[in-house]
């Protein structure tokens, strides 16, 4: 039991601090762990979209058609 109230008011302030601190320590490493997605999703997205331009020019000079690009 604490006898001292203004301990006591302290103490519950310093515990909701941690706990305010734990909070955005989740918060940031949940934001880094959806960048680490976010990155390779984009080079995916780009790289197909290369890929898909590349085979429709190939295929324009496969057919002897002059490329539009």
């Amino acid at each position: 039991m604490i006898l001292n109230i203004h301990i006591h008011e302290e103490l519950l302030f310093e515990r909701h601090r941690e706990v305010l601190r734990e909070m955005e320590q989740r918060r940031m490493l949940k934001g880094l762990h959806r960048q680490n997605f976010i990155l390779p999703r984009h080079m995916a997205a780009r790289v197909g979209m290369f890929l898909i331009a590349l085979g429709i020019h190939l295929k324009q000079l496969e057919l002897g058609r002059e490329p539009m690009l």
